[in-house]
């Protein structure tokens, strides 16, 4: 333990910051016991300093060791207790992470801490300091039966949460949430971590209203964890997700003293309460009108109406896996109605719900009128003259004013999900001959005009293929906005968890692209899952571990494995300044370190894997009927675009010869560039 100069050595980083320093003096300052224990001062820094080659900064002495003697033993109130945390000589503020480490086992060896209970409690203290800068204060040995520790390298812990975490202390709950986040990032639980990004958490005593049966650690002081998310999110929170979720929080509170908290309740968040007159009750049921007829009182409750006659289609997506719902990227909200025509005190409008069969989307359409005066949705209402007395039934719904924008929404989910689910359709008519063809193609609907193209090109064709080809086409269209617009490009990063993450949510949604374009043979993920896949710890292969951006086997009776890194297209190919002036230039760490990482990653995964082939088993256990080969499996990055090497319309030939030199001499793995990747997709579709 002796450390007889206190410089530091050049190669030491370090890793235990200046914060962090400032809060372990102040918690050796509070503790209310002397830091040498029950040693002096010159027996306990003898054990980690040479005192007598250390200087002196009294003119008086030559050595540290004098100036300790004259100012804390011969005129003790000359320097503070806590005079050795401020002396630069002994380099605990500035020095090397094992010098200010040293001192910390110090502390808690037996012959300066000899009570057991003591020591053990000040080592889960420090331990709280350092975690987050990457050490921990470990027991190796015991002497007398009491621990010796000594300082380990370990994993940051992330947010440091002091202790105690009361019920309404909102900021270290919040950071106990991003712990939660933490841990499920690296665990691989994408789903639970995204849901999980704009949730509130609370803390809510049970109060007794769930009645304990023996034995299950329930009690009258018992909590329960409240996870406060957005009503439209509620359905995503399935049992698995949030199990998942739960675990990982549960062990944060337990490790931060609140195994009070039993349980997990998600609940959806209603929003901001609205402002309303005190007489609200009258001016609903009776609004007033202004001379024009239009009411002057109108709560204005959270939208979820898409005016058709105004807003743009284009700025609608779908969103939701289980549950699935058109969102307004925006004006950020979720609708379900399209608002076909706004009158003063009544609109039509139409209502769609999507509804997912086996993977396929089915729209349910209902027209309605709505009721403006009231505060709430409400249908409005028409009286009819009875024989005897007046009933009052829902008002008819006239498409007869609005039957444009009633088509303009018709035409928009046909070409978002297709209507295939659509029961009871008609006959569709034979067709015979260029005339007839000519015939139907003139003002005909959509099943009529499909029969005619079928008939036209031999009958090969379907519904599916014609929405197959579109989709295709959309998505190739968003493949070069995302490659050639930046304003485009940041748009999507901002939904986005990083500019990584908008490609990976690309390619998830378009694995088609990846089936084809990496290497122009029939490829397809390797199950039915996503392309994202963990290849080692739990995993695909035994069962969360590395991840690996795309798995993928090609398709036959025997599948080979294919594992892929995807960075972004904006990732330098080549270092800025050349490596040899002027025609020599060498790649950037970039493209290094991602031929690195997806060469472990193989490497990692197939130590996992015995034998030439592997039979693939679902997550219950039962075998599917997947074998693949783990012989060389393909390696594919895919990082940048070769738009780099260009220089006002022109392409500089060293870089291109440089940056391929190197691609063609690395084995297995194989780089393609995201321009290059577009133009297979675009051969795929359109054949050029």
């Amino acid at each position: 333990m002796t450390e007889s100069d206190a410089s530091p050595a050049p190669h030491r980083a370090q890793r235990i910051t200046a914060l962090t320093r400032r809060d372990i003096f102040d918690y050796l300052r509070g503790e209310g016991g002397p830091w040498w224990g029950r040693l002096d001062e010159i027996d306990f820094l003898v054990g980690l300093y040479d005192l007598d080659r250390l200087a002196s900064t009294d003119p008086r002495f030559t050595t540290a060791r004098g100036d300790i003697v004259q100012h804390r033993f011969t005129n003790p109130l000359d320097w503070d207790d806590d005079w050795l945390f401020e002396d630069p000589r002994f380099r605990l503020v500035d020095g090397p992470d094992e010098v200010l480490l040293s001192f910390l086992t110090r502390l808690v060896h037996p012959e300066v801490q000899p009570d057991v209970d003591q020591s053990s409690q000040r080592v889960e203290e420090l331990n709280r300091f350092l975690g987050p800068d990457g050490w921990t204060l470990r027991p190796f040995d015991f002497l007398s039966g009491r621990p010796l520790y000594t300082p380990v390298p370990t994993q940051a812990t992330g947010p440091l949460v002091s202790l105690p975490v009361d019920d309404d202390d909102t900021g270290k709950l919040d950071l106990v949430l991003g712990q939660t986040y933490r841990l499920l990032d690296r665990d691989g639980e994408e789903v639970a971590r995204d849901l999980l990004r704009s949730a509130v958490l609370t803390l809510r005593g049970d109060g007794c209203v769930y009645y304990p049966m023996p034995g299950d650690g329930w009690t009258a002081a018992t909590y329960e964890a409240v996870l406060t998310v957005d009503r439209m999110l509620l359905p995503e929170f399935t049992e698995a997700v949030t199990d998942a979720i739960w675990q990982r929080l549960r062990s944060v509170l337990t490790r931060l003293q609140r195994e009070d908290v039993q349980s997990l309740v998600v609940d959806g968040d209603i929003g901001l309460l609205l402002a309303v007159p005190p007489d609200w009750r009258n001016q609903t049921a009776e609004p007033e009108l202004d001379p024009s007829g239009a009411r002057r009182f109108r709560i204005d409750f959270p939208l979820t109406e898409f005016d058709v006659g105004r807003q743009d289609f284009a700025d609608l997506e779908i969103r939701g896996r289980g549950f699935s719902y058109f969102y307004d990227t925006r004006t950020d909200r979720m609708i379900t109605d399209f608002l076909l025509d706004d009158r003063p005190l009544v609109a039509t409008l139409c209502n769609v719900t999507l509804i997912n069969r086996d993977g396929a989307l089915s729209p349910r359409i209902k027209l309605w009128k709505k009721d403006k005066t009231k505060a709430a949705r409400t249908v409005a209402m028409e009286a009819i003259p009875g024989t005897e007395s007046t009933q009052i039934i829902k008002a008819l719904v006239d498409t007869n004013g609005v039957h444009e924008n009633f088509w303009k929404v018709i035409c928009f989910i046909q070409n978002c999900v297709g209507l295939d689910n659509i029961p009871g359709g008609r006959r569709r008519p034979a067709v015979d001959g260029e005339a007839e063809l000519a015939r139907l193609l003139a003002g005909q609907d959509r099943t009529t005009l499909l029969e005619a193209v079928r008939t036209a090109i031999g009958g090969a064709l379907t519904e599916e293929d014609i929405r197959r080809v579109s989709n295709r086409k959309a998505q190739l269209q968003r493949f070069k906005s995302l490659l050639t617009d930046p304003e485009f490009f940041e748009q999507e990063r901002g939904r986005a968890a990083g500019p990584e993450a908008v490609w990976q949510g690309f390619f998830e949604e378009n694995p088609w692209i990846f089936g084809y374009g990496l290497n122009l043979v029939a490829c397809e993920p390797l199950d039915d899952g996503k392309l994202e896949r963990i290849t080692t710890g739990a995993n695909i292969f035994t069962g969360a571990g590395k991840r690996s951006d795309a798995v993928m086997r090609s398709k036959g009776f025997i599948s080979s494995l294919l594992l892929c890194e995807i960075k972004t297209h904006l990732t330098p190919l080549l270092a800025n300044a050349p490596y040899r002036p002027p025609d020599v230039y060498q790649v950037s760490k970039d493209v290094v370190g991602a031929v690195a990482q997806v060469q472990k990653t193989a490497h990692k995964a197939l130590r996992l894997v015995t034998g030439a082939l592997h039979r693939l088993y679902r997550d219950d256990g039962a075998p599917t009927d997947i074998e693949i080969s783990t012989a060389r499996p393909r390696q594919v990055l895919v990082i940048g675009s070769l738009s780099e090497f260009t220089h006002q319309g022109a392409a500089n030939p060293e870089k291109i010869t440089s940056f391929e030199q190197y691609r063609r001499s690395i084995q297995d793995v194989e780089v393609i560039t995201f321009d290059e990747l577009y133009e297979r997709a675009c051969f795929i579709v359109e054949d050029r």
